[in-house]
């Protein structure tokens, strides 16, 4: 199983990590306190290989939506807005293209924060050639019953489209929260160039 932190850098910055709890031998990270939840990364302690997985940039993660891979397209990036820190995916290259909230840390505190998906946002492996490998995407879409992505008004390689992916995480529910939401209607993402073949009827496989 995953979680999403938001790990400080410099001088009050902040960008994701992944981790992946792989084996059981030892805990990865411990969590601590409520809105917001402190982490604290246990695997820095030990040799977490077999153990422990941890994606820290775009080699690692993407963004996923409605079978897309949008990896080359958009950057994921934490930000600071209205008393929390956000998860979003910003584009590229049109910064005037409105970024994509994929989760929140639901308040503020020094250090690792866990970041808590949007609804209709979950954890999935990339898969080829029937083999599970390390890359990691924040998907969105090709399930039933999901709200549709929330998006805010301001900017921002992975290899070829899966054969395949698992979910590893289901939704998870988002408490309202009071202050300014996003319009009603959706922009459209622009669909990335064309692979070389199709995503279309692509099995989707429910983790344990």
């Amino acid at each position: 199983y995953f979680i999403a932190v938001a790990a400080p850098f410099g001088y009050n910055q902040y960008q994701l990590l992944v981790i992946e709890q792989i084996a059981n031998w030892q805990a990865c990270w411990r969590e601590s306190g409520t809105n917001p939840v402190v982490v604290e990364p246990l695997l820095l302690n030990f040799d977490f290989t077999g153990i422990c997985g941890r994606s820290t940039d775009s080699n690692g993660y993407s963004m996923r939506v409605d079978s897309q891979d949008f990896g080359l397209d958009y950057m994921l990036r934490v930000v600071k807005r209205n008393g929390e820190l956000v998860l979003v995916g910003s584009h590229r290259i049109d910064r005037n293209a409105p970024d994509i909230e994929l989760g929140r840390t639901r308040g503020l505190a020094n250090g690792f924060l866990k970041i808590f998906l949007d609804p209709g946002w979950r954890f999935t492996k990339r898969m080829y050639q029937g083999k599970q490998l390390g890359h990691i995407y924040l998907t969105y879409g090709a399930i039933a019953n999901t709200v549709a992505p929330q998006w805010t008004s301001s900017p921002q390689p992975s290899p070829p489209t899966p054969s395949r992916e698992y979910i590893f995480t289901k939704p998870q529910a988002q408490p309202k929260t009071s202050g300014e939401r996003f319009p009603g209607t959706s922009p459209e993402i622009p669909p990335p160039a064309p692979a070389e073949s199709s995503n279309d009827g692509i099995p989707v496989f429910e983790g344990f």
